[in-house]
């Protein structure tokens, strides 16, 4: 049959494509691992050695202690890594950035990427950005998501963040509370079933709301906690321990022991902090 369709179509033989080969392996790049620096040795360690693919990293803090800074580091770590794998393929955006809060800045890409000697416009071409401007929007994207990743074995999904327009609905009266959560929920989810199906690298961060808990240690915890604890293993805390010091804190994760370490805010992105 083989040779009926070389005859046929006038080809050679060996230019046909096994594509059953083909689709084994596809499944074998997407099933092995993957570990992403985070280019700070200090948070390299709070997350076990790196990032992981087919985890779900929730990083929470309160305002100005980096959360945003994490987002835009990792977009360049994600090119430095994953540029190597698609350099035969012209275009190809790996990096996959869900912007609720209009934080996303092309400018501090250019910064970091500077820092390490990479060519931002670059790493400004692999980075799909998606402005999200409600809840609804949220989920219908991240639906038309799963037909771009399925083409590719290695991705990273960053959301900044994961729970600005479920806050913003809280004080809507024309939305109801059980409405609201339940699309918040399904959301959650469908980011569950993208990273495990996948094998992405997520990382989300999330605005917070005070710890009602006396002389609690973790003073904020991030909004909607009750269903997002459900789903997100790793939990890293950021906190601001004095001026221009701050500390990541590892409080909840399904490998790693609980530590904090510090590091420093700057212009090239988050660096260890040296004592």
């Amino acid at each position: 049959m083989k040779m009926d369709l070389c005859n046929s179509l006038n080809i050679k033989q060996n230019q046909l494509i096994n594509i059953r080969y083909a689709l084994n392996d596809y499944s074998k790049k997407r099933s092995e691992k993957l570990v992403l620096s985070s280019g700070s040795k200090n948070c390299d360690e709070i997350f076990g050695g790196g990032l992981y693919t087919g985890k779900k990293y929730l990083i929470f803090g309160a305002n100005k202690t980096g959360k945003t800074q994490i987002c835009h580091q990792i977009c360049v770590q994600a090119y430095k890594k994953l540029s190597r794998i698609y350099e035969k393929l012209k275009n190809v955006r790996f990096v996959y950035y869900f912007d609720t809060e209009n934080t996303f800045r092309p400018e501090r890409i250019r910064d970091i990427a500077n820092e390490f000697k990479y060519d931002y416009k670059k790493v400004l071409k692999s980075i799909l950005v998606t402005k999200i401007l409600s809840n609804s929007a949220f989920l219908l994207t991240l639906n038309d998501l799963e037909n771009l990743i399925e083409k590719n074995p290695y991705g990273v999904l960053i959301i900044d963040t994961l729970n600005n327009h479920f806050r913003s609905e809280q004080g809507e009266k024309r939305i109801s509370y059980k409405k609201s959560k339940d699309r918040f929920i399904e959301i959650i989810k469908k980011i569950n079933s993208l990273t495990k199906t996948y094998n992405l690298i997520t990382i989300a961060t999330a605005q917070v709301a005070p710890n009602l808990f006396k002389n609690a240690f973790i003073r904020v915890l991030p909004v909607g906690n009750l269903f997002i604890n459900n789903y997100f293993s790793e939990y890293l805390y950021l906190n601001r321990k004095e001026e221009g010091k701050y500390y990541i804190h590892n409080v909840n994760s399904s490998a790693n022991p609980e530590i904090r370490l510090l590091y420093k805010i700057t212009s090239a992105g988050i660096q260890d902090y040296k004592i």
